[in-house]
């Protein structure tokens, strides 16, 4: 079928096998796949869409929170650390501080003595408190061979 007008033809096209509507289909699911891991972060007046795995940790900083990417850049959020406990996933991220929130992929080290520390693979240190190292032993025994 085919509609014809001065500025332009519409034409209905058929599909050439149901292997093109999987293909379609699965680009479809693996594009909102991506959008689901992505977050939205607000720095200054942009909407910075960042992938989840691009956070390496975030650091409170009183009512605002920096957001530190693989790229090495950094975003200012006007969230407080708090928003971002509740909105990352518990399956890649976790709080092991009262300021920091680490993504558990960008972990090289645990160093158990001097009260606990995580060291990234950016070089960084990261203090664990007290009241968050159950919680990062249970993650290691999880992941002990």
């Amino acid at each position: 079928m085919e509609l014809k007008s001065d500025f332009f033809t519409i034409q209905k096209l058929e599909p050439e096998s149901s292997s093109t509507l999987k293909l379609v289909k699965s680009k479809a699911t693996d594009d909102l796949h991506d959008l689901k891991r992505k977050i939205v972060l607000m720095d200054k007046q942009e909407c910075v869409f960042v992938r989840l795995d691009d956070i390496v940790y975030a650091e409170a900083k009183g009512a605002y929170t920096e957001v530190h990417l693989s790229t090495k850049k950094t975003l200012i959020v006007c969230k407080n650390i708090k928003t971002f406990s509740e909105r990352l996933p518990d399956s890649e991220f976790i709080r092991v501080h009262k300021s920091y929130i680490i993504n558990i992929n960008y972990i090289e080290k645990y160093v158990k003595s001097d009260g606990g520390y995580l060291i990234l693979e950016n070089g960084k240190n990261i203090p664990v408190s007290v009241r968050k190292r159950q919680t990062l032993q249970d993650l290691v025994d999880q992941w002990a061979v």
